[in-house]
């Protein structure tokens, strides 16, 4: 079974706290960020995805061009995108944690990346689970 652990994001100080998945010592999202910058030709549009994040994590309201609940979710850990024009960024609120980043992709992978990050967060609240009963 896969091990999921949470590392805060230190850098970010606000009101709501954020937090990264890490599955079996990796981030999704340091992947997805380390490529993004490794590229070079979107480095504006992250610092975008990081401004909004900052915004979100002091519990500002952001439009759903910017920051958009995904329809869907079943249960009260509401799943959440960050937009910008090529990218996007995949999270979900967990009441009593804070904000779950979980990955980010591309808006040509989008749906691909919606169903990744599905599989990712209930994978986790499955682990958080059953580690939970033990």
């Amino acid at each position: 079974m896969p091990t999921f652990t949470l590392d805060p994001i230190e850098e970010i100080n606000g009101k709501i706290r954020l937090f990264k998945l890490v599955l079996d010592g990796l981030s999704p999202y340091d992947g997805f960020e380390e490529q993004i910058r490794h590229d070079g030709n979107l480095l504006k549009e992250l610092n975008t995805i990081q401004t909004r994040l900052e915004q979100i994590a002091n519990g500002l309201l952001l439009p759903e061009t910017k920051f958009k609940k995904l329809k869907g979710c079943k249960d009260e850990h509401t799943e959440y995108e960050i937009k910008t024009h090529n990218l996007r960024v995949y999270l979900f609120k967990e009441v009593k944690t804070g904000n779950i980043i979980v990955l980010g992709g591309r808006k040509d992978t989008q749906s691909k990346d919606i169903h990744h990050f599905t599989k990712l967060r209930m994978g986790y609240l499955a682990f958080k689970y059953f580690s939970y009963v033990k």
